[in-house]
């Protein structure tokens, strides 16, 4: 991938969760992941990555996060960026596992480098309370798998669902 077009993959990441905001109260939320992938690209490597993650996510559950991550890939290193929009079934869902699905971009430099669509389904653990833990699995640079803890603030007035 060229420079120029790793700047605007770069730029283009950093602009998901704007259009968010203007849609009144958000959540927002902080955490680290760590993200597998299996095959993609030139040969079945396996790579994994881990790094902080930011999202921005509605009163009604659509959240736009964005991820960095540096790691290795077969036997080399490698760094990943994805953004992504989501859109929970049960966001104020409190003491049970919600599901979510989401669709987005990744750019990865080093090796496995290049531009990826990413689709994938989550499950996330109590999405209507301060913190819990999430899982995902999709397709993005080959078959992806991501675990992650998500830390939360709500906004004033917010009301878990039981």
């Amino acid at each position: 991938m060229s420079r120029r077009r790793s700047s605007r993959l770069l730029l283009l990441l950093g602009a998901v969760p704007a259009p968010l905001v203007a849609q009144g109260p958000v959540i927002i939320e902080w955490g680290a992941h760590a993200t597998t992938t299996i095959g993609g690209g030139e040969g079945a490597h396996v790579g994994i990555v881990a790094g902080p993650r930011l999202a921005l996510r509605t009163l009604g559950g659509t959240r736009g996060a964005v991820s960095f991550g540096a790691g290795v890939r077969g036997d080399s290193a490698t760094a990943r960026a994805e953004g992504a929009v989501e859109y929970q079934l049960s966001p104020r869902g409190a003491g049970r596992t919600g599901i979510y699905f989401g669709g987005g971009l990744a750019g990865v430099v080093g090796a496995g480098r290049g531009g990826y669509l990413l689709l994938y389904v989550g499950l996330e653990r109590s999405p209507g309370l301060p913190g819990g833990w999430a899982i995902e699995a999709g397709l993005g640079g080959g078959f992806r798998i991501r675990g992650a803890y998500h830390w939360r603030r709500f906004p004033k007035g917010w009301r878990p669902q039981r």
